[in-house]
């Protein structure tokens, strides 16, 4: 089976809103809601899953009742990281199968990347989607700072997809500030 875990645990303090940013009206509906729209129309038996900070529960399904939005989904609580909210999520995936992690204020993702996605991962166990840097990078160094080779990295985005067995075995080492994202 296959499913998705939608992290949503921003807070707004970056774009300096009121409002944490998954909730910001986006074309009538909050950005979220437009996120999990998409995962459903790429296959409406995808098992949804929303992980969002304890506070803001109550916000979202008062939305959902606004909004008169009935996309089925479970909703999990958060962590104080990144990677106990998606530990969270996890752990309530029971059987076997694959899971795409994306983050919640991404709705703009197509079906064909999702699509790609689990495709890939379902033959090499796992996949997450990289775009070239078109952008000028600067190291920053003792010295000042340094031109460095673009084409030497990459922007790793989300979905990430992986089997659920791997990423649940991954997810039971102690946090590590280096894990900014599923695929760290």
């Amino acid at each position: 089976m296959d499913f998705t875990l939608i992290t949503a645990g921003g807070s707004g303090r970056r774009m300096q809103t009121a409002v944490p940013k998954q909730f910001i009206q986006l074309v009538g509906k909050p950005v979220l809601m437009h996120t999990i729209s998409v995962f459903y129309s790429y296959d409406s038996e995808i098992e949804i899953i929303l992980v969002l900070p304890e506070e803001h529960i109550d916000l979202w399904k008062n939305l959902c009742l606004k909004h008169d939005f009935k996309i089925p989904h479970k909703i999990t609580t958060g962590g104080s990281t990144r990677f106990l909210s998606v530990k969270n999520g996890l752990d309530i995936i029971t059987g076997t199968g694959f899971v795409a992690i994306h983050d919640g204020v991404r709705p703009l993702v197509s079906k064909e990347t999702i699509s790609r996605c689990f495709e890939t991962a379902k033959k090499q166990g796992n996949a997450v989607p990289v775009l070239e840097i078109v952008d000028t990078i600067r190291e920053i160094t003792d010295k000042g700072n340094e031109i460095v080779d673009r084409n030497k990295f990459k922007r790793i985005c989300t979905p990430q997809v992986f089997d659920i067995s791997l990423i649940k075995m991954a997810y039971n080492q102690d946090f590590d500030k280096n894990f900014t994202d599923s695929s760290s």
